[in-house]
């Protein structure tokens, strides 16, 4: 569905962006209340989000004009304000529901989803059309209840054809519903994704025709015949809590459950319905349920048993009994020393199950009498594991502009201290508490959120007493405490930047193998969970995605592995590596044949591992698949003259997680491509002023980008244009017009590829961070941006204190993996922006742009205050490390990455000789040369 958000906050309107996209709603946004009432005014939308403190138009009076004005899509406001007044208001001025910040976000999608069934016309939580159902609550797809797997796009189409049933769209008009307003691609895209829709629905086993062409209008689903109507699965739940039930039902996501409490109830509802399921359970009176059990097979010799789920209590009198164990299996049950009466009852129960019912165990059971696809469970209130990761790179972007709110507090709080607050400075930060009340919340900094308001309440005070600002500058603390330890993800961080580990899910039969791996990963930075079953590790996958999976196929028996699950292992293969987004699978197994490592690529392999096999190979293997998933981050500089081809590739990409520069006049492309530094390049041949075969030429006559990937978008395809584009430089091309997948596909290819290249070539193989060749590179650049933008930088060199004691005591196993973990430390400590670098033995440098060298000795200071408080962990080992620092700053302390090295490098010996374990920034005492 498409939603209109209107959020000034940034931060936050990225974090909500991000998760509504995951759930396939397409998002625009405005950052201010008049633009906000254009968008409205001018576009289709299925819901409005709306902030209620906005530039130049409030939410509240923008829903209050909207309303005014006939406005009926759900409208939804946000808001730090929690008052009782604050909430008449907005839902007095016409709003469907009020949210308070900060929220959790499934609670923000389930209500988004309660107001979408809402609209102008109610629905029912799952979509259906005969045998097709769309479950919006957790994007599920089945036809004859079997999933049909469809990208985000098809989705988006389905569900707006399903919620719209009887109208007929234009393809103009599902560009209006489903595109945002700033990205909408030609019409002949629409014929290319419903072509899809119809190619997934017909595999699936949908007829060919159930989305049908109007023509002349455009498209539709097609009428169904009262015949051909397909009901739900109707399940009659007889004698048990209501609350059950309803559980069942959301449990299930594709069935109708009826909850009675008394037998004469349940007689009634079995005569006038047709169900699919009953469930009795063996307190119910008049009648009984063996009288019931009498009506349900009774209903004539042709008619169809009805399976029937019988609830009872072990051991009591005239109730079917097991002998022991709850759950045993009926037949066994029927052969047990049973009375007449239990033995004619059982013979018209299905299964049975036993009080306390377990509720898995029931859904279980009406899955497979049904023959539902039952989806994983999911912990209650708990986001998807995907959402949480996106969320969690939305906060690496954003928490330095966060940091910088708090420091505006801190400003105005010294300001307090001194004797002075401005009335500006004043109002700057009551302005930044409350963004920060009702943002930190989103990202999980809930008591963030808690201290940012009590801040903001401070501050509403004309005037502050030294009580209050002593209050206040304990807040400002406790506040920076907090967005330092950025809990996001808190089962992956668990507070501390230490733990911030990729984790390797092992689905291992092999213990022995097992055990070795998990000596052999020590020291590598990767948390490793073990499974021994497919479907404790189905658990593990719902419970905390992880980054890459280590299956193993072998068909020999093992303690708890058999022949069987080289089936489902295949299964699981294809449904993470297929999924969105993929999840990296390696597989190791016995098998040699050409067949099987055939199998394991087209299900989406990463990587085939025969027996027997060294655990040193495994993680090496694992690494590279690691580092290859960093590929969907990458950056894409497209340049071409046509509008439409720079939306349609971004609307391709952006999915994958990769963000796309796009730019149409080529004589900016040197610029730009300084200052975007792509890991990849698309050109068209024919642009103006320029053509794309000479910016190639000249991309490929620069040292510092002759290695960067080219790829060309053309529509011609002769062999002279061919061997020209290759001529010039070329790693690919495509031919116009774009197909999404190939396009896809051959980018994600090619960057895999380059980033193995550049790991190899620009990354230190033991540490992780870059060598010093690449960090020269890099510090080029940045030197190059302070020239062009005025912006200072500042250059740090670290050296582990007492490293040889290290290695002579621990030896030099230990030593690797302490500069192992060090410089990953330093990776996740640092922005993805700075640069990290190891130049040789225990000495790293770090390069931070935009910022000086008092700031950066601080931030410095703050990772040794890590590192005294929590020591690194290898193994069983704990050690405690600290580190000297030196800094040097571009242009005060020097023009060159020499002279600023020369600089670091006085400092950190000064550092060293005043007893280690501290930074310090270099002062002029002679010109350096």
């Amino acid at each position: 569905m498409k939603i209109l958000l209107v959020e000034d906050d940034k931060p936050i309107a990225e974090a909500l962006v991000t998760t509504l996209k995951h759930q396939n709603h397409v998002v625009d946004v405005a950052t201010d209340g008049l633009l906000g009432l254009e968008l409205a005014e001018s576009c289709d939308y299925d819901l409005l989000l709306l902030d209620v403190m906005l530039p130049k138009l409030d939410g509240i009076s923008l829903c209050r004009k909207l309303r005014s004005s006939g406005y009926q899509m759900p409208i939804l406001l946000l808001t730090a304000k929690d008052s009782t007044e604050d909430k008449v208001k907005g839902l007095d001025a016409g709003a469907d529901d009020y949210l308070v910040k900060p929220f959790d976000l499934p609670e923000l999608t389930a209500r988004i989803r309660a107001l979408l069934r809402r609209g102008i016309a109610p629905l029912p939580p799952v979509l259906e059309w005969g045998a097709l159902q769309l479950n919006p609550s957790n994007c599920d797809v089945t036809y004859n209840n079997q999933p049909v797997t469809l990208t985000p796009t098809e989705y988006r189409l389905l569900e707006l054809f399903m919620r719209n049933s009887t109208r007929v769209y234009s393809r103009s008009a599902i560009l209006d519903h489903l595109w945002s307003f700033d990205e909408p691609p030609s019409e002949d895209t629409i014929r290319s994704h419903i072509k899809g829709l119809r190619q997934k629905l017909k595999s699936s086993g949908a007829p060919t025709d159930v989305i049908e062409t109007v023509y002349g209008l455009g498209y539709r689903l097609k009428p169904l015949s009262e015949e051909k109507l397909v009901q739900l699965p109707r399940i009659l739940m007889a004698g048990l809590p209501d609350e059950l039930g309803f559980w069942l039902q959301q449990r299930l996501g594709n069935a109708v459950v009826r909850v009675t409490q008394t037998g004469e109830d349940t007689r009634t509802q079995l005569r006038d319905r047709q169900w699919s399921l009953v469930i009795l359970d063996q307190h119910l009176r008049y009648p009984s349920p063996a009288e019931l059990l009498k009506q349900i097979t009774n209903k004539g010799q042709s008619a169809p048993s009805i399976p029937v789920i019988y609830c009872g209590v072990k051991g009591v009198e005239g109730y079917p009994i097991a002998p022991s164990g709850k759950g045993r299996k009926l037949k066994e049950t029927r052969n047990s020393a049973t009375t007449q009466q239990q033995l004619d009852t059982l013979e018209r129960v299905t299964s049975l199950l036993y009080h306390p019912l377990d509720g898995e165990e029931l859904a279980r059971e009406v899955a497979k009498l049904l023959n539902l696809n039952l989806p994983y469970p999911q912990t209650p209130g708990k986001q998807d594991p995907t959402i949480v990761a996106a969320i969690g790179k939305v906060w690496e972007r954003f928490k330095d502009r966060i940091a910088d709110r708090v420091t505006a507090i801190a400003q105005a709080t010294e300001a307090l201290e001194s004797g002075e607050l401005p009335p500006e400075l004043h109002a700057k930060a009551k302005q930044e508490a409350h963004k920060l009340a009702g943002s930190l919340g989103t990202f999980g900094l809930t008591e963030g959120s808690v201290i940012a308001r009590q801040v903001e309440q401070l501050l509403h005070s004309p005037t502050l007493d030294a009580t209050q600002a002593a209050n206040l500058t304990a807040l400002v603390q406790d506040l920076r405490s907090q967005i330092d330890q950025a809990p996001i993800e808190s089962d992956r961080r668990e507070g501390s930047p230490l733990k911030d580990l990729p984790v390797l899910l092992m689905i291992e039969g092999d213990q022995e193998l097992s055990q070795q791996i998990g000596l052999e990963v020590t020291g590598w930075g990767i948390k490793v969970v073990n499974s021994d079953s497919i479907a404790s590790a189905r658990t593990a996958i719902a419970d905390r995605r992880p980054d890459a999976v280590l299956l193993d196929l072998s068909t020999e028996d093992t303690l708890t592995f058999n022949p069987n699950n080289k089936k489902e292992g295949l299964t699981l293969l294809s449904e993470l590596a297929n999924g969105f987004p993929p999840l990296p699978v390696l597989v190791v197994t016995d098998q040699s044949r050409v067949e099987d490592r055939l199998e394991v690529a087209r299900l989406g392999g990463r990587a085939f591992l025969q027996k027997p096999v060294r655990p040193a190979q495994i993680i090496e293997a694992v690494l590279q698949v690691l580092q290859g998933v960093q590929t969907t981050e990458a950056k894409v500089m497209v340049i071409d003259d046509d509008p439409q081809i720079l939306s349609l590739v971004k609307h391709f990409l952006e999915p994958w997680g990769m963000k796309t520069i796009a730019l149409s006049d080529p004589q900016r492309f040197w610029e730009t491509l300084e200052l975007s530094s792509p890991d990849l390049l698309i050109l068209d041949i024919e642009l103006p002023h320029l053509s794309g075969i000479e910016l190639c030429q000249v991309v490929r006559n620069d040292p510092r980008w002759n290695s960067l990937p080219v790829l060309f978008l053309t529509a011609h395809t002769g062999p002279d244009i061919v061997h020209q584009v290759f001529a010039a430089g070329a790693d690919d091309y495509i031919s116009k017009p774009i197909v999404g997948p190939e396009l896809v596909t051959r980018i994600l290819n090619r960057l895999e590829r380059i980033q193995l290249l550049r790991n190899m070539a620009e990354t230190d193989p033991l540490t992780g961070v870059a060598n010093r060749r690449k960090s020269i590179t890099e510090f080029d650049q940045f030197l190059y941006l302070c020239q062009l933008h005025e912006q200072p930088m500042c250059l740090a060199m670290l050296d582990l204190d007492r490293f040889k004691q290290v290695n002579d005591l621990h030896g030099h196993a230990m030593g690797d993996a302490v500069l192992r973990q060090f410089g990953k430390l330093l990776l996740r400590t640092f922005r993805s922006k700075d640069i990290v670098a190891r130049w040789g033995g225990e000495e790293f440098v770090v390069g931070m742009y935009g910022m000086n060298k008092e700031s950066g000795a601080k931030r410095l200071r703050e990772l040794l205050q890590v590192l005294h408080a929590e020591p690194l962990v290898i193994g069983e080992d704990r050690l405690y490390l600290t580190f000297s620092g030196g800094v040097a700053q571009y242009l005060e302390d020097g023009k060159t990455v020499d002279t600023l090295y020369r600089c670091a490098d006085q400092a950190l010996y000064q550092a060293k000789t005043a007893g280690r374990d501290r930074i310090i920034a270099y002062h002029h005492q002679t010109e350096p040369g």
